[in-house]
Formats: structure tokens, sequence, C-alpha cells
């Protein structure tokens, strides 16, 4: 399972400004469907608009377990006293802006949103150049699994005990964090529904998922090709699991993260709305 999560991390070769690791530490505190509709202009990878720095809405708090005090960022909806929650898990770039201001979007959305920052549980401690991308693998494949996914338990536990959530959660994740959410679906019986984008999606996992999954990839992301992708799908549906799963043309690894050079608009797009379509069917009350 390690050398998984090391794998997992692998594959993001997104480009990150440069950040102190106090800053980095402390201010994180059923079936496969190709993307054939997708415009013809939008299977190319666009050039990247950097969009400004966000506004964001949440706070941070702290989540304790067995000693130790993870930092989360936590977001909440405007419009609701009581909603269903969300668990926000950050790629190898760590709790950044970027997986800050996904958790204000689904808060905008009407769910409470929560984001821990996994990497205060690594042994490897992150580097300070958050571009050095070796040692940001690293640090990522220095988490142990199990102590992430008790890690991951402890959220969705200290989230249950909020007066704000409604009882029906669910996970997303991206690159390193959408292999997270695959492991806390066959980890824990909390989740409605779980997300998972570009994730690593290891076979033996596969008996052990509880819930259902809506999963996104990329059809150039050399890492998890769509082979790969179509032999989990398979043993899916062979185990009787629930999944949805989507290629895109033309876009890679990371094609979700708009600070990224990999950053794929129409894709990123899509799989957004198809993310929040799945929270309604699998958090709302029918």
């Amino acid at each position: 399972m390690k050398n998984d999560l090391k794998h997992q991390a692998s594959r993001d070769g997104q480009i990150a400004p440069k950040v102190s690791r106090r800053k980095f530490l402390a201010t994180t505190g059923a079936g496969l469907t190709t993307a054939s509709t997708v415009a013809t202009a939008a299977q190319r990878e666009p050039t990247l608009s950097r969009p400004p720095q966000p506004n964001l809405n949440g706070s941070m708090v702290g989540i304790k377990r067995d000693g130790m005090t993870l930092p989360a960022y936590l977001s909440r909806p405007s419009n609701k006293k009581k909603a269903p929650a969300v668990l926000v898990i950050h790629e190898v770039f760590g709790l950044n802006d970027h997986i800050k201001a996904i958790a204000d979007r689904i808060a905008r959305e009407g769910y409470v949103a929560i984001a821990p920052n996994f990497f205060a549980r690594a042994n490897e401690a992150p580097p300070e150049d958050s571009t050095d991308i070796q040692a940001l693998r690293k640090a990522a494949s220095s988490i142990p699994p199990e102590a992430a996914n008790r890690d991951m338990q402890a959220a969705l536990d200290f989230i249950k005990q909020d007066k704000g959530v409604i009882p029906r959660l669910a996970s997303i994740g991206f690159c390193m964090g959408g292999g997270f959410s695959y492991r806390l679906a066959a980890y824990t019986e909390d989740l409605a529904g779980a997300v998972i984008f570009y994730g690593r999606t290891p076979l033996e996992l596969v008996a052990q998922v509880k819930c259902p999954l809506l999963a996104n990839f990329g059809e150039t992301d050399n890492g998890i090709p769509p082979a790969k992708v179509q032999e989990w799908i398979d043993a899916l549906k062979k185990a009787g699991k629930t999944v949805d799963a989507k290629i895109y043309p033309g876009a890679g690894h990371g094609f979700f993260n708009d600070t990224g050079q990999r950053y794929h608009a129409a894709a990123a797009a899509d799989a957004w709305q198809r993310t929040l379509k799945f929270f309604r069917e699998r958090l709302e009350k029918k």
C-alpha cells in the first residue's frame, strides 16, 4: 500500500509557487465513458490563464488525533444553517489556496467542506521549495497509508460532531488525494459517495469499496492510462460496485488545477458539473 501512495504522488507534474516550509504547514494549518462530446477546440490543451488570488471565505480549525492536531480549512454555506458535508483531500502540493478555494466552491453549492492538511502526518517533511517535485513526492509517499486512513476518519468524525452538519458525507480528492478518496471509500462506512480525480486505484481494494464512486481521468495521463482505468472499471462491475468514470480527450494529469500548466478548462468544467450532480444525488434528500 505504501508503494501505491508513492506512485500516486509521482505523477503530479504541475508547477506551484515557492513557499517556505513554515508557511506551507502553518497556512495550510457504472461504466467507462469517453468524453467524445467535448468540442474539438476544447480537446486541445488551452493556454493557461492564471486566476486571481482567491478571496477565501473559510477558516482554519484543528482536528485532534493521537496526540497531534491536523490543521484543516473549514468552509460553510452562507444560506443554510445545516447541510451535508464533503471531505476535500489535497493533491501533492498540500493544503494551499487552490484547495481552499475548491472547499469554498463546494460551500457555495450548499455543503459544509473540510480540507485537512495531511502533510502534518508525513514522516518526511515537505520541502521549503514547493516546486521541488521530487521532494514533494518523497514527502507524500512518507505518509503511512493506515495513518492516512485514520486521519481521514478523524476528519469525518470531527465534521459529524458539527452542529451545522447533516450526517450525510462524501469525499473528493485530487491526484494523491484522489487515491486517498478511493482508499477512504474502501475503509469507512460513513461515506455516501466518493469522488476521484486522476488518483491511483489499486485493484486489491475493489472488493472493499463501500459506496458509489465518481471518477475523472485524463486521456493523456501516462501514469494512469485508459486501459488501466478500464481494468479497474471491469473489476468494480464484476464485484457489483457502482462507479461512473469518464476519460477526457486531450486532458492530462492535473487537468482540474487551474493554477497548473496542465489545466484543461473544458474537461475541468464538465468534471465539476458531474461532481455537483453526484453530490446532489448522494447527499440530498430524495
